[in-house]
């Protein structure tokens, strides 16, 4: 039964997450949701239920779908052909990926099916720094690579951007990796703290970087805003919509995330669904209340214990363990919803 959400519901999402898989050539210490070896690798949606929550998405007609992972290059050809069923009705699709995999060919491939805001993942200017985090041999090479392949198509893109997770052993390089990428030609660098989930928790003793060294590198981000802008150098709080969206946007929600399995998630970083697009289109579940799904009590519960970065991942009692147990189910299609 629905109640009066409807009041307050907009009309879809404007921002769609896709992990469109978690299976990953890498497996990076600090890889906050265990890409590769989390619980929902062997259990994830085949190309036709990949097709079919596309062919949802179209009529959905959000602002953004970003093809997320584990590593989404891994299905570059279904990634190809689910972009151009969409790319006259959604205005923007994103791909996040570590750059291995980015060849000039399979670049064409994702430029002509709609794709056109690329970030790839650069934590390191020198290959020591970076495959100290990534541990696969040569891929600092073909971050470089795949960074310069982009550039060279940047005509091409809406937005072309790194991403760069500090460490212990690499906040001291953030302010020449920033510089040099931005000469080049890269739109922009966004900074995220690490989360202390999945390996990152594991590996939190010796990746961890120490108070000191987040406060200098805080300053640097404000002294490289100030000398270019906050569009070029940007740091994201991971906690930050968790605080907005769970105590003062609840009833509001634009962002929707559904995950390799079909899952669908408010956020990667609480481990509760409120369905699957394996048992009804995600419209399905707009029309029927997903977007006031933060005020749901159990999942405000869990929200209470979030404040900190450093509380994504931690075991909650009574709640499953973030990427490694099955999510707290509170499918809306089979309860009363809020």
């Amino acid at each position: 039964m629905v109640s009066n959400h409807k009041k307050f519901t907009i009309s879809a999402p404007t921002e769609v997450q896709f992990d469109i898989t978690n299976k990953c050539n890498f497996r990076c210490s600090h890889c906050y949701n265990e890409s590769g070896e989390n619980n929902t690798c062997q259990n994830e949606l085949t190309d036709i239920e990949v097709e079919a929550f596309f062919d949802d998405l179209a009529k959905l007609k959000p602002f953004n779908v970003c093809f997320c992972g584990g590593e989404p290059l891994l299905r570059h050809k279904l990634i190809a052909r689910v972009s151009k069923k969409v790319k006259n009705s959604i205005p923007n699709l994103s791909i996040v990926t570590n750059g291995f995999l980015l060849t000039e060919e399979v670049l064409e491939e994702l430029l002509d099916s709609g794709i056109n805001r690329i970030q790839v993942s650069l934590d390191g200017i020198t290959k020591d720094t970076y495959e100290k985090l990534r541990l696969v041999d040569g891929s600092f090479e073909h971050a470089m690579k795949a960074i310069d392949l982009c550039l060279a198509h940047k005509e091409r893109l809406k937005s072309f951007m790194l991403s760069f997770i500090p460490t212990s052993f690499n906040t001291f390089q953030f302010a020449e990796l920033a510089e040099t990428m931005l000469a080049k030609g890269v739109d922009s660098v966004r900074v995220q703290p690490l989360m202390l989930s999945g390996r990152g928790r594991d590996n939190a003793e010796t990746l961890k970087p120490k108070p000191h060294q987040y406060r200098q590198l805080v300053k640097t981000i404000l002294l490289l805003q100030s000398k270019y802008d906050s569009n070029k150098i940007s740091y994201g709080d991971p906690v930050d919509h968790i605080i907005r969206f769970g105590k003062y946007l609840t009833k509001v929600n634009s962002n929707i995330s559904v995950k390799a399995n079909g899952n669908i998630i408010l956020t990667p970083y609480i481990p509760i669904s409120f369905g699957n697009i394996k048992n009804a289109p995600l419209s399905e579940y707009w029309k029927n209340g997903l977007s006031g799904a933060w005020g749901h009590p159990t999942f405000q519960e869990y929200t209470k214990h979030i404040n900190v970065v450093e509380d994504i991942g931690k075991d909650i009692s009574g709640f499953p363990r973030l990427w490694h147990d099955d999510d707290l189910s509170l499918d809306i299609l089979k309860k009363e919803v809020i």
